[in-house]
């Protein structure tokens, strides 16, 4: 039981979104300019896990506080168990982290741009988690999700390594915030009568069954769409047409979702590998691009 609190309390999706971005941000690197110093490159993925996996286990700890939100047939003495594990996990993760953090600092590659995302990085993890104390903020999670999964990523895997900014990757992260809702959108839309019976306000409980559905069709094509205009914009053509190879899955994405609204039955791994492919196909053929050219 333990054991499976503890894996529990990990999100798979994100994390992986947290590597791949920061791999599309290091590859980035490596297409303008070279890699100064791999050590750093692997500190920062390094860095970014383990703020990440100790604000899992800091919002599952506070989860266990109140007794019907303890896992079926949970007793106290495993929870305080477990509360201790996740208090002993949490230390050890942010004490490394800082450790990392002060081996920059020695290393003088602390500029302005790295620090900059640093500090707004520890203030989103702090809302982050104050997302699960406070209801009336947990329709926040999701926008502080995009950036501390999606923004703050790439642009920490640039920054190890250059102190200048780059539109083009700007451009590249931007194109993935909409991909990245859709995703979360669909596994909100999912558990939405678990949500519902629990009332956990969620941003899919406090929009709507019908709207949220709409949303979720509405990220899937600003994705190709703003694909499109950053291209438009200047963003090398050879580097990001091959994304365009997944339009057909998308529109089959929404098309499923379209059916659910007519009262079908959701196919909702179909759907949940379809909304999938839109975001991690384009981030994985654009994040190759970088470090293959």
């Amino acid at each position: 039981m333990i054991v499976h609190v503890l894996l529990r309390a990990l999100k798979p999706f994100r994390l992986i979104c947290l590597v791949m971005t920061y791999l599309l941000g290091a590859g980035f690197v490596q297409y303008v300019r070279e890699m100064r110093s791999w050590s750093v490159f692997i500190q920062g993925i390094i860095f970014l896990l383990l703020i990440a996996l100790s604000l899992d286990y800091l919002r599952a700890q506070q989860g266990l506080i109140e007794p019907q939100d303890w896992p079926e047939g949970m007793t106290i003495r495993e929870v305080r168990q477990v509360r201790l594990i996740i208090a002993m996990l949490t230390a050890t993760f942010l004490t490394v982290a800082t450790s990392i953090l002060i081996t920059w600092m020695h290393a003088g590659i602390m500029w302005q741009g790295l620090a900059f995302l640093l500090v707004a990085l520890i203030l989103l993890g702090g809302i982050y988690y104050l997302t699960q104390v406070f209801d009336k903020l947990r329709a926040l999670a999701l926008l502080i999700e995009v950036l501390l999964f999606i923004v703050i990523p790439p642009a920490v895997a640039y920054f190890l390594q250059s102190d200048s900014p780059h539109r083009l990757l700007t451009m590249v992260v931007i194109a993935l915030v909409p991909g990245y809702l859709a995703n979360r959108f669909l596994i909100l839309l999912k558990q939405f009568k678990k949500d519902y019976k629990y009332e956990v306000q969620t941003i899919v409980i406090q929009m709507g069954w019908e709207s949220a559905m709409v949303y979720h069709n509405a990220f899937i094509l600003l994705t190709f769409l703003i694909y499109a205009l950053i291209a438009l914009l200047g963003f090398p053509w050879f580097l990001i047409w091959p994304v365009f190879l997944t339009l057909p899955i998308g529109l089959v994405e929404i098309w499923l979702m379209e059916r659910v609204k007519r009262g079908m039955k959701p196919l909702w791994r179909i759907m949940q590998f379809a909304t999938a492919c839109v975001l991690f196909i384009p981030l994985y053929l654009i994040g190759l691009a970088f470090w293959i050219r």
